[in-house]
């Protein structure tokens, strides 16, 4: 379709109808997040003519003729219809939103209002992710915050089935009639305080590992890694000695390709392996050989999407023991090898954990294995022009009079700095 901002010529832009029942099947919260992944990986291998340069999200299936065909200016109707409501020129709606006129409704809306501010329209069809603007850290810690307002816990099953306003609101009405209680009982501030309160004991089956004592596995790994940054990826580090000596901290680095643990976990100290673990993403251990590889690196497979308080607990459990957590703040690989935006996953554990969080930049993966492309095996080649290059920066912690956000936007401006310096 052609841009709706009067441009030179016609660019390429996307409607997306999402399948909801394949979303709530594979346990998929944040669809916007899923399709601009999608997007920037398949416009990366594209002639910039060919890339999709914006793309809308819509719920409605898009108009058509008779014979199946798109009404392409009826779509580019749409599209203006919602440039103009985004800009505030035009209602969002002739209809009011139809909500149920009780207490808990009203008591729920005004804890929402005051997370998503004045101008999100409160409906109960609106996507909390693509129309209120909820990113997955936000989405919890508003479940929790109303759970306990409300005394009403939603199972986990049912969480991930969550995706409009209205069936949030239907999922914490209390199943009394006294509703009293969610007037504001919960603060904004409370909600990773409750979940990260009782962590999981030392004889859980899956990070109970996080504590075995490995005499064989760790003097083997830490002489792997050596053999990895002499004969795959020339790897060398800077600011080593900015370590801390002892206790629990986070390392955080920037994310640029599938080698980055690796690179890193060539350069690192002993002393420091031996107390490391990372929390990884599900889909990359699902294998027999990848789960026993998962377990001998001391990495726990989460579903950090859909079970993002299960992967939290991980991070929070290994941090109360004493141990070093890998943290990549931003979620997932930089498209082109930049910094950016970082989540708050790294303050909200080191607050709660007081732990230090140690920034990390890494420049040159990118180039070694891009994300979407294969490996670059001229990495391989000794003085080949690929050279990673890592930097660790000074140790902080997050200050009280800043908010998660605050001190996750601190931590990037790090990064970002050793980055461009490097």
């Amino acid at each position: 379709a052609s841009g709706t901002d009067k441009p030179a010529g016609e660019r390429l832009y996307a409607v997306v109808v999402p399948d909801m029942d394949l979303m709530r099947q594979k346990k998929i919260v944040n669809a916007g997040d899923v399709l601009r992944f999608e997007f920037e990986g398949l416009g990366a291998t594209l002639p910039s003519y060919k890339r999709v340069l914006g793309y809308e999200v819509s719920f409605e299936p898009l108009p058509r003729t008779t014979t199946g065909k798109l009404k392409r200016h009826e779509v580019e109707k749409r599209l203006a219809r919602a440039a103009e409501v985004a800009a505030g020129q035009t209602p969002a709606s002739d209809e009011a939103p139809v909500w149920p006129d009780d207490a808990h409704v009203t008591s729920v809306l005004a804890i929402v209002r005051r997370r998503v501010g004045d101008k999100a329209v409160l409906a109960p069809g609106a996507n909390l992710e693509l129309d209120l603007g909820l990113d997955s850290m936000e989405r919890v810690e508003l479940q929790t915050e109303l759970e306990q307002a409300t005394g009403r816990r939603i199972p986990e099953e049912e969480s991930q089935q969550i995706y409009t306003l209205g069936e949030l609101v239907d999922a914490v009405r209390p199943t009394g009639t006294d509703v009293s209680v969610v007037a504001g009982r919960a603060s904004t501030d409370m909600s990773w305080s409750v979940l990260l309160k009782d962590l999981p004991p030392p004889s859980d089956p899956v990070l109970g590992r996080l504590l075995e004592s490995r005499p064989l596995v760790e003097p083997l790994l830490f002489l792997l890694s050596r053999v990895f940054r002499a004969l795959v990826v020339r790897t060398s580090i800077t600011g080593v000695d900015k370590l801390p000596a002892a206790g629990a901290y986070l390392i955080c680095p920037n994310h640029q390709s599938y080698v980055d643990s690796f690179c890193l976990y060539s350069v690192l100290p002993y002393r420091t392996l031996a107390r490391l673990f990372f929390v990884g993403a599900v889909e990359y251990f699902e294998t027999p050989l990848m789960a026993y590889v998962a377990r001998k690196i001391n990495c726990v497979p989460v579903d950090s999407d859909s079970n993002l308080v299960p992967a939290m607990k991980a991070g929070a459990f290994g941090l109360a023991h004493g141990k070093i957590l890998v943290l990549f703040p931003e979620g997932e690989r930089s498209i082109d090898g930049t910094v950016k935006r970082f989540k708050k996953g790294a303050p909200i554990l080191s607050r709660h954990l007081n732990a230090p969080i140690v920034p990390v930049a890494i420049r040159g993966a990118h180039e070694t294995w891009p994300r979407g492309q294969s490996f670059n095996w001229r990495a391989l080649v000794p003085f080949g022009g690929v050279h990673v290059r890592i930097t660790i920066g000074e140790p902080f912690s997050v200050r009280a009079d800043e908010t998660d956000g605050e001190a996750a936007e601190r931590l990037r401006g790090e990064v970002q700095g050793m980055w461009e310096r490097s």
